[in-house]
Formats: C-alpha cells, sequence, structure tokens
C-alpha cells in the first residue's frame, strides 16, 4: 500500500517527491523511521513497514495480516495508476461536497468505494460511493482520455460498469472535461468509443425521449436538424455525459446529453442541447439520486427543441427536391408541387424574369418577389419566411440545370445563394 500516518497526518508513499541526487538517503531514513513504528496504517492504526528494492515499487506493508481496508487500497490504486493527476483532486473535492449534504441528509451514506466495499473484497471498486434507502451509485471519475488509451480503456470500462451492476449499484462516470468535442451547427458529438460506453440514462434524458418520440412531424428529426447520420433508429433514445473541470478549490460540472447514432469507429451521435455548466453544490444535490442537472435548464432547453423541431419540419425541404441528392424529376414532383401559377405565369416562368434584371439571388430574395410584385401568397412560416420557400428552391433547382444561374452557397435550413450567368 501507498498510504500511511505519519506524525498525524495522511502520507502517500507516490505523490512524496524525493530530490535528485538524494533518493536512497532519502529511502534509508523513511526506512529507519518505519523499522522504528513511525508510520501507522490509516485504516486499522497497525504499524506498517516500508520496503523499497530494485524489483518492486516502494510500499508500505502490514509486518503481520494485512487488514482488509488497506487491501481493498491496494486494488484500487493500481486500477487509478493510469489515471492524470487531476483525478485525485476532482476526487476530493467532489466527495468533500457529498460528505457536507451527508450531514444534512439522514438517509443519504457517502464513503470511497474501497473503504466501503471492503470487506466484501470486490475486484473493482469506484471511487465514490452514495447510498441512501433505495439504492447506491457508483461515482468513478476518468481522465487522461486518448487515441492510444482509448482502446485499452474501453475494455476496462465495460468490466468495471458491468461488474458494478451486478453489485446493484448505478454507475455514474465523470469526464475530464478537455475531452469534449462538439459542434453544435451539424448538431454532432464526436465521441471516444469509452465515453459512448460509460453513457447513462438518468430522469432528465427519459424527459426528453419521452417528448422527442411524441413529437408529431411529418419528416425524421435528423433530417431536419441537417445531422449527418448513420441510421435512423425506430425509437429515440436519451443519454447523458457529464465532463468535470477543475480548478484547486472548485469544481463545475458539463451537462451534455445525445442520441447515439454511429457505434464503430469514429464514433458519433445526435446533439440534444447546448451543453451547459453546473456548479457541483446543484450537480451533486442528493435525495433519491444524485441530481447532476439543473432541472428550470433542461425545461428551457427542452420546449425550445421542440419548438425548433416543429419550425425545422414545416420548412424542411427533401433532399432530392432542394437538389441536394439525384432523383428521377417525376419523383420530385411528387414531394412538392412546382407548378403553381400566380397571375398567368408558372413559378419558373417568373423566376427567369426575375433574374433577368439581377446579378445575385437568393430563394429568400425570391420568394419576397413572389410575394409583392406577382400576387403569391403572403403566408409565413413561424419564423417569418414566407411558406413558397419550398416551390422556389426546387425551381431554383431547375433553372441552375440550364445553365443560366450558379449556386455559389446552400445550405438548405437557411437560405440558397446564386450568382446569374446569363445576364
Amino acid at each position: 500500500m501507498f498510504e500511511a500516518l505519519y506524525e498525524g497526518e495522511r502520507f502517500n508513499l507516490q505523490s512524496y517527491k524525493i530530490m535528485e541526487g538524494s533518493a536512497k538517503e532519502e529511502v534509508r531514513r523513511l526506512k529507519k523511521a518505519a523499522d522504528k513504528g513511525a508510520f501507522t496504517c490509516p485504516y486499522c492504526s497497525g504499524i506498517l513497514k516500508l520496503k523499497a528494492g530494485d524489483v518492486y515499487e516502494k510500499h508500505f506493508f502490514h509486518p503481520s495480516n494485512s487488514c482488509t481496508i488497506s487491501e481493498a487500497s491496494e486494488t484500487y490504486q493500481k486500477q487509478i495508476k493510469r489515471e492524470s493527476k487531476k483525478h485525485s483532486v476532482m476526487k476530493e473535492i467532489i466527495y468533500d461536497e457529498l460528505k457536507t449534504q451527508e450531514k444534512i441528509n439522514d438517509h443519504l451514506h457517502v464513503e470511497y468505494g474501497y473503504i466501503e466495499k471492503a470487506d466484501e473484497k470486490w475486484k473493482y471498486y469506484p471511487d465514490i460511493i452514495v447510498g441512501n434507502d433505495k439504492n447506491e451509485i457508483a461515482i468513478t471519475i476518468l481522465t487522461d482520455v486518448t487515441a492510444i488509451q482509448d482502446s485499452r480503456l474501453v475494455q476496462q470500462i465495460k468490466k468495471r460498469n458491468e461488474y458494478f451492476k451486478t453489485k446493484n449499484l448505478k454507475p455514474i462516470w465523470f469526464v475530464e472535461e478537455t475531452e469534449q468535442s462538439i459542434d453544435m451547427e451539424r448538431r454532432v458529438i464526436h465521441l471516444w468509443e469509452a465515453e459512448l460506453d460509460i453513457a447513462v440514462k438518468m430522469d432528465e434524458d427519459i424527459k426528453w425521449e419521452e417528448d422527442i418520440n411524441d413529437l408529431e412531424i411529418q419528416n425524421n428529426l435528423f433530417d431536419i436538424f441537417n445531422y449527418h447520420y448513420q441510421g435512423i433508429p425506430s425509437n429515440y433514445e436519451a443519454f447523458s455525459l457529464y465532463y468535470v473541470k477543475s480548478t484547486e478549490t472548485n469544481i463545475t460540472f458539463t451537462v451534455q446529453r445525445f442520441i447515439k447514432d454511429q457505434k464503430s469507429y469514429p464514433y458519433r451521435a445526435f446533439a440534444l442541447n447546448d451543453s451547459y455548466e453546473i456548479k457541483m453544490s446543484t450537480a451533486l444535490l442528493a435525495d433519491d439520486t444524485i441530481q447532476l442537472s439543473d432541472p428550470l435548464i433542461e425545461d428551457q432547453q427542452r420546449k425550445h427543441f421542440l419548438k425548433e423541431a416543429r419550425i425545422r419540419d414545416k420548412e424542411y425541404i427533401p433532399l432530392a427536391a432542394a437538389g441536394l441528392i439525384n432523383i428521377d424529376k417525376s419523383q420530385v414532383n411528387k414531394l412538392v408541387n412546382i407548378t403553381k401559377k400566380y397571375g398567368e405565369y408558372e413559378i419558373p416562368e417568373l423566376i427567369n424574369e426575375y433574374i433577368g434584371e439581377v446579378k445575385e439571388i437568393s430563394a429568400s430574395n425570391v420568394s419576397k418577389y413572389l410575394v409583392e410584385e406577382c400576387g403569391a401568397p403572403s403566408d409565413t412560416f413561424a419564423t417569418g419566411r414566407y411558406q413558397i420557400y419550398k416551390d422556389v428552391c426546387i425551381a431554383l433547382n431547375d433553372i441552375e440545370s440550364s445553365g443560366k444561374i450558379k449556386l455559389v452557397k446552400k445550405d438548405y435550413v437557411n437560405d440558397r445563394f446564386y450568382e446569374v450567368i446569363n445576364n
């Protein structure tokens, strides 16, 4: 083991700094102090000796039988050896916050995993266990994830996740914030496989997926948000990840919710919300379970998402109709009617007349021209965009194929811009 009590204070061999050039002398001094009973076990108060040979890493040991907690501590220390130095800082701050809540909540019990379950001699231990009258939660902090580490980590995490579940624990993982990678413009989250594996479903995730699956829209969710998906699930399931950022004295959590999509490398998912930060006291508020969210922010984000989805669904132009994929024109005509007349003329004829007088056009400006100058209906979507916008985009795509205009910028969710060639 690496921990001991020395002169009334906690002593850890792993974090103890030995000055260069004095290693042998310093180890000799520590061993002499240990031989005289200066180091004791922080768990059973028994005397500890120090071993520091050439083969094994220096460590404390019980000269007689080890206590169960010290054995559990050794198992745990080997388990977290790969973690960065930030791991212990984060763990201690989170532990202290939960211990504070324990004092005011008679039903709450908080302890380090290896101490709480030492007598059971577990194979793996979470950093912290939070228990109440109904359940126990296994909190584990994950740091230092890299491309090389990820392939090794994922198997370890799978084993630990499943092991904790067999022990009737709900595993919750906090990931170092430096690993977060999100592009909200494309609604995509890029993930390590390890992140995908530790995604959890909390109460707020269940609320998200219930509302999304009850959403009445004509097109699929991924299309209307311009998300480049691998497949459309038959039922949308929401999951969450919790990123943690620490200073020497404080911690903040970032909440990210998503729908899983690509489950092979490169791993990615559809982002449901703009990730938001919450204070540790809010995130770790514990009653039946750890809150890990701000209910007010969640409610606002969910309502905003559902409203935006309905608006996007009404304004959505199928990819084929918008000219983003090739398809037979007879099939396009079935998607949207492009032969509507305003006055004596159809939309393509009116647009051809319009582009004879300008050098650049956009689908939005053409829509405005048809309404204000040609008598087209002025009905709008909730965003203020004219409802004839769909018909205009399809007509412009057809005109472009004739070489009269050239698409210079496209975003079918927002607008399409063209340069007039034959003017």
